[in-house]
């Protein structure tokens, strides 16, 4: 029987094969014995079919859990609360629009906000997006901002002058290598080279996975030679009372930034600080994706704006064409 009591649990337990052993969380048989089913079913698709998507919330979040280079704590938070919800149900179908919207309603009652929830459903999608060919888009609150924030150079020496030393050489460096907080904070010093000006972040600390390659300009050589009279010992490029930076978005940052009459803004804002004044310096839109380690060409179309020179040819030639004046008819013709 694939269905068995244990004497320390009041609920059935399921045994299929010789190495799955579940508990159905449920006393009632008729409900254990569709848990089985539908546990066995997902299993024979995996290991007949090689079906993915069949795999359960469970262990799609667990193998996502051990790969993540972000912090965990806080998803780790979540899908607890996720797994007596979805956690034996196959990945696919956590990835459909009703189920989805039930847990933001699910989130809801529970009396978070609506940024919790947003939250949730960020590492929702980050499982789903490593398990799945294509996911799907996944529902959120917040207001997508049609432009992004960044600051202009008298704002951001303002707020230059209010940061801790360790934190105006980290903010210097994101808007110079519009590096993400995550990847720059991950940088070590065997993968700098001030000589040949040029550094790299492998693919693991990136978002794309990809291995990034930095160019360093003069500014940027000049922070990073601060930064190692300022932390002489250690690997970490970015360091403070001896000890790696996790974060550069703390309190101390927020503090500086309420000084300068900056906020709101986010340390992520330096990225596209340094990204605008990019464009507005002439940099290409594509030579500004290879810069920033944007991952496709559209991720960068949103700084577009800044710098409509590149099509004032195009406008000239509409322009001749609208000037164009239609010849005459004679008074004959």
């Amino acid at each position: 029987m694939p269905l068995y009591r244990r004497p320390s649990s009041p609920h059935w337990w399921v045994r299929i094969g010789r190495s799955i052993r579940k508990s159905t969380g449920t006393a009632d048989r008729r409900q254990a014995e569709e848990f089985e089913r539908v546990l066995a079913e997902r299993i024979w698709r995996l290991k007949k079919l090689g079906d993915r998507t069949a795999i359960s919330w469970n262990e799609a979040a667990d193998k996502w859990l051990k790969g993540s280079q972000r912090p965990k704590r806080r998803d780790q938070e979540f899908l607890s609360w996720l797994k007596p919800k979805v956690g034996e149900q196959p990945i696919s179908a956590i990835a459909d629009e009703a189920v989805l919207e039930q847990l933001r309603e699910d989130g809801l009652e529970a009396g978070w906000s609506h940024a919790t929830i947003d939250r949730m459903m960020g590492t929702i999608s980050a499982v789903l997006h490593r398990n799945l060919r294509n996911p799907p888009p996944i529902p959120m609150y917040r207001a997508r901002s049609e432009e992004p924030h960044w600051l202009t150079p008298a704002e951001f020496r303002r707020l230059r002058r209010e940061l801790p030393v360790h934190l105006a050489l980290a903010a210097e460096f994101a808007v110079l290598t519009m590096l993400r907080m995550r990847s720059m904070l991950a940088l070590t010093w065997d993968r700098v080279d001030l000589t040949k000006r040029r550094a790299w972040i492998p693919g693991r600390q990136m978002k794309g996975a990809r291995t990034h390659g930095i160019p360093l300009s003069r500014e940027a050589v000049s922070v990073l030679r601060r930064l190692r009279a300022l932390n002489p010992e250690g690997a970490h490029v970015f360091q403070w009372d001896g000890a790696p930076i996790d974060d550069c978005n703390t309190l101390a940052f927020q503090k500086a930034v309420k000084r300068a009459k900056l906020a709101p803004l986010r340390w992520h804002d330096l990225r596209h600080t340094g990204a605008s004044w990019a464009v507005q310096s002439g940099v290409t839109l594509q030579q500004l994706m290879e810069l920033g380690g944007w991952r496709d060409y559209r991720s960068v179309l949103r700084y577009a704006h800044f710098a409509p020179d590149h099509l004032a040819s195009a406008a000239q030639a509409v322009g001749r064409n609208v000037a164009q004046r239609p010849k005459r008819r004679s008074r004959n013709g």
